[in-house]
């Protein structure tokens, strides 16, 4: 018995092992299919792996998988050769249909006007950027993100400032008069303003600068376009009904880059000693008056996001704050930016509704600076200064002098001014499409956006070295924007080889501004506490005034039409239309006409190609356009009157408003918009099978009609100006993108692209303004010791660029220290007024270099690093023009270099001439950064966190002696390194980035 019990009781145990083994080895079967996002086609041999687990599947010939899994896998993770792998998680499914995204370039999708197509289709000059590819780091402006990684896209920012922008350049300057700025377009409404945007939210640039891209944007569009998409729910793309946390955050450290060498006190007072000056005061003071206004900027910033699709439903909200503390004492911004995207599909996926909801919220503290030598330029003062006076009186009073009225305390400036702005901006943006047949789709896109600024303003009288009492000013500005477009786009493919897709729609778009101002001087007593906050505490004041506005709404009406054929893929065509009025031209000017053409060639496709197995995509595109410019001041067609006051009427002895011209211009009912035209030949490439991709643009791009200022002879006329249509610039140039995959094996994957561009400029004729033979004079030049009209460094003239510098020619000094200039006839004179203008250069550079570089590195390690290079181009350095007479030590401060070599035997004043133009070429290193992938387990609630270490503008090579020479290239006057710009900084910056 007991053995028989013994044999049975091993037996239960056999079975009870038997049991558990076999529930631990039961399985679940997983399948699914796998597609192209875009193109919906299935995906051949993609790998389906459980994370965690062993076994796999690959995809059959219809994308089509099937995999037994045990119940512990919790996540598959997907990949295909060219395509961004996709981790899912299949506990509460077991059918999916996955959708993975091409890393192929020329697969993705671009967005252009009123529409999108695959990169591989496109006709025109399109350049996408997108969130992956941007800039890293410390990255505070969208504009920052794609500095560098466009060709032919110039953006700089000259200077520091935490309120200051980046200025943007398409293909050189296409107007005098008029903007020369892109058209920003973000989720497909146009106008709205970059800045009111948080960068982490932006999924791509799309950037197009040919007329053929361009022409549907009709006279918004000459300067070029760049369409921004924000990020939102992919539909499909979540398994999952979790909800993806992301949160990324940075604090950065800012210093001056460069800081020029001004005199210590000791050296002044060595220096007044060595010249035996009379009129030296010596206060006691060894003040570094740099030191006293800068300081280290700290800032830092916040993103906080929500985000959630399925198939009908997606989202994403988001939530940032930004906070910049300049590097000169009280310059800062405080931003903060709130944001929600929502899709909903409908009616069997027929409809599809989307919202965007955004509110942007900034508060700004500025420092005063530019305007040459005025009285309150900190920047100036502090440069200007004497170094031996203190900063502060013995009873902790600031310290003034009675040297110059023009000479005051600049930490007092910057203590006893109130100088903030308040700004809110909100956008609702709705936009509904609706299916109607499979291959015809109707959607409507509407906007509304509101700006309100409020601005503070108040300065003490003691900020003041001479007698001045206290300033009290405030004042409010709102803008309205209101925009609206209908597009029906219909797609269809006959005969499987002929692929057609027409649109044709409408918009409209309206904007008007109104303000309020009111304003308090010689207040005594100021109230400190006060400021401007609360005008009516000031009962004694000695004159105040109030003034207001309300604009002339402009507005814009537009119908536009395109179609964009293609056979088999190889051969194609696109034309387009677009019909503008505008209230901004004259009464006679009824609609503008505004078209482009363009086709491409797929020579990859022939069969001639089959065999060249080095090239695996070419393709050739040629393109003509006409686009407009309607970016010009409103209401210069037509006189302006506004009420100056009261009058009695002679007749009836009623008191009368008296109204006067308001703008000095008589009107001109045929003023139009100026009329681009633009040749585009483009040739995309790809070798060693996409390897190394690419492409070259070569443009002519030919402005005519510009709008520009005509002197007109009074009497007869009202006013002595009118605007007219005269004059014609040009721009020639070339585009080279080339991307490359250096190196990709398993320890280390290395990416680089190089953007190269080009761009020469030249005036074909000013019209009736060729009578005068100096043409017009632009960029005057302020400072102490420059007096008269002839301050004047450049001259738009027919035959040069744009920026082009006319200067008399410095060739040394005479015996006595005087400058000595080239006359007409070859000789010498030291009298500037005799000598021969000649030009000499042109602030437009010969080439700008971007090269950016990515790093995937063993281990989750990464890095990156992004130089720009601008060569060919020059810089008339104000800043040593300013401060290097030694005449002006030791009463004022100078550079160490104004009273040591060649410069100390000067005894000319500062005069517009070649001696102070540089070259102002440079290689600048824009950004590096390095970071650090941690890894964590599938069946964390952490699914990537990432730290990272950045600098901006850590290095930079120069022969240029001035301040920066990175200078902004927007509108008709630059090439000007001005001494009174905020400082450029170095940034160091720590961070991470998060998901859950």
């Amino acid at each position: 018995m007991n053995r028989k019990n013994s044999i049975l009781g091993r037996i239960s145990l056999m079975i009870l092992v038997l049991s558990l083994t076999f529930v631990g080895y039961s399985q679940v079967n997983i399948s699914g299919t796998i597609l192209d996002n875009i193109t919906k086609e299935p995906l051949v041999g993609a790998y389906v792996v459980p994370v965690n687990g062993k076994g796999g599947a690959i995809s059959d010939t219809e994308g089509k998988f099937t995999l037994n899994v045990i119940p512990q896998v919790k996540q598959l993770k997907v990949t295909f050769v060219g395509y961004t792998s996709q981790t899912i998680d299949i506990s509460n499914k077991t059918t999916f249909e996955i959708l993975l995204v091409s890393e192929d370039k020329l697969d993705e999708v671009l967005v252009i006007a009123y529409g999108t197509q695959k990169k591989s289709d496109k006709t025109g000059a399109v350049t996408q950027v997108t969130s992956k590819e941007l800039n890293k780091g410390r990255i505070t402006d969208p504009i920052q993100g794609m500095q560098g990684k466009a060709a032919g896209v110039n953006i700089s920012k000259q200077g520091g400032d935490p309120n200051g922008g980046f200025s943007v350049n398409i293909r050189g300057a296409a107007s005098i008069t008029g903007g020369t700025g892109p058209l920003y377009v973000v989720d497909g409404v146009v106008g709205i303003d970059p800045t009111t945007l948080n960068p982490d939210d932006i999924e791509s640039f799309n950037i197009l600068k040919d007329a053929a891209s361009t022409s549907l944007y009709g006279t918004q569009g000459s300067n070029g376009v760049i369409i921004i998409t924000t990020r939102g729910g992919a539909f499909g793309r979540t398994s999952s009904d979790q909800i993806k946390v992301e949160y990324n955050n940075f604090i950065s450290f800012d210093k001056v880059a460069n800081r020029l060498d001004f005199l210590t006190g000791d050296q002044l007072r060595q220096y007044a000693s060595d010249v035996n000056s009379q009129n030296f005061s010596d206060n006691g003071a060894n003040t570094d008056w740099m030191d006293e206004i800068y300081r280290t900027g700290i800032s830092q910033q916040h993103t906080l996001s929500f985000s959630k699709a399925d198939e009908n439903t997606s989202y994403r909200a988001s939530i940032s704050a930004n906070n910049l503390m300049g590097v000169i004492n009280g310059s800062s911004r405080d931003r903060y930016i709130a944001r929600l995207n929502i899709s909903q599909k409908a009616l069997n996926d027929k409809l599809t509704l989307t919202a965007r909801l955004s509110g942007t919220f900034q508060k700004s503290n500025f420092v005063q600076y530019g305007g040459g030598s005025s009285p309150d330029n900190v920047i100036y003062q502090a440069m200007r200064r004497s170094p031996t006076d203190p900063v502060y009186n013995a009873d902790g009073t600031y310290y003034e002098s009675d040297r110059s009225f023009q000479y005051n305390n600049p930490v007092a400036l910057i203590e006893q001014t109130q100088n903030e702005q308040d700004a809110k901006k909100l956008l609702g943006n709705f936009d509904a499409s609706y299916k109607i047949t499979d291959n015809l789709t109707a959607q409507i896109n509407t906007a509304y956006t509101r700006d309100d600024n409020q601005s503070f303003y108040a300065q003490q009288a003691s900020a003041f070295s001479n007698t001045t009492n206290g300033i009290a000013a405030r004042s409010y500005n709102n803008k309205n924007y209101k925009y609206t477009s209908e597009v029906l786009n219909y797609n269809n493919t006959f005969n499987e080889k002929h692929n057609l897709n027409l649109i044709g729609g409408h918009s409209w778009q309206s904007v008007s501004y109104d303000g309020f101002r009111a304003e308090a001087r010689n207040i005594d007593p100021f109230y400190e506490d006060v400021q401007s906050n609360n005008l009516q505490a000031y009962s004694q004041i000695e004159w105040g005034y109030v003034s207001s506005y309300r604009s002339i709404e402009e507005g814009l009406a537009s119908v536009f039409s395109r179609a964009i054929y293609d056979f088999d893929k190889k051969y194609y065509l696109t034309a387009s239309l677009r019909r503008d009025k505008s209230t901004k031209y004259g009464d006679d000017i009824e609609w503008g006409t505004f078209w482009a053409v363009s086709s491409a060639w797929n020579i990859a496709k022939e069969k001639f190609m089959e065999n060249v197995s080095l090239v695996s995509e070419l393709k050739l595109r040629v393109g003509y356009g006409l686009t407009g410019n309607a970016d010009i001041p409103n209401g210069i067609d037509r006189v302006l009157y506004r009420p100056t006051g009261l009058a009695q009427n002679a007749e009836t002895g009623e008191l009368e408003v008296v109204w006067n011209n308001n703008q000095g211009n008589i009107s001109n009912p045929n003023l139009a918009w100026e009329e681009v035209n633009e040749l585009n030949v483009g040739l995309d490439f790809g070798l060693l099978k996409n390897r190394i991709t690419g492409s070259l643009e070569i443009y002519q791009k030919t402005t005519k009609g510009l709008v520009m200022e005509v002197a007109v002879p009074v009497p007869p006329n009202i006013a002595p100006k009118k605007y007219e249509n005269a004059g014609e610039i040009q721009n020639n140039g070339f585009e080279l993108t080339l991307n490359a995959v250096v190196l990709d094996n398993k320890n280390l994957t290395w990416k680089s692209t190089v953007a190269l561009s080009s761009n020469t400029q030249e005036t074909v004729t000013l019209g009736n303004l060729e009578t005068n033979q100096l043409g017009i004079k632009k960029l005057y030049v302020s400072g102490r010791g420059l007096v008269g009209g002839d301050n004047y460094t450049q001259v738009i003239l027919p035959g040069h660029e744009i920026g082009s510098f006319f200067l008399p020619v410095y060739v040394g000094l005479s015996g006595d220290g005087k400058f000595l200039f080239e006359t007409a006839s070859g000789g010498v004179t030291r009298d500037v007024t005799k000598a021969q203008r000649q030009f000499v250069g042109s602030a437009q550079p010969d080439l700008i270099i971007g090269w950016s570089n990515y790093f995937k590195l063993f281990k989750g390690f990464d890095a990156s690093f992004s130089l720009r290079g601008i060569f060919g181009h020059q810089i008339f350095n104000v800043t040593k023009m300013v401060f290097s007479n030694p005449a002006d030590a030791p009463t004022l401060n100078v550079l160490e270099s104004a009273i040591s070599g060649e410069a100390a035997s000067i005894t000319s004043d500062p005069t517009i001439s070649t001696y102070y133009l540089e070259d102002g070429d440079f290689i600048k290193l824009d950004n590096i950064s390095f970071g650090y992938n941690i890894p964590f387990k599938p069946e964390s609630s952490i699914k990537n966190l990432r730290v990272f270490v950045n600098s901006n503008n850590l290095w930079m090579w120069t022969k240029y002696t001035g301040l920066d020479p990175e200078l902004n290239f927007s509108g008709t006057e630059f090439g000007r390194d001005q001494y009174d710009v905020y400082p450029r900084t170095t940034s160091l910056t720590i961070g991470l980035n998060a998901s859950f």
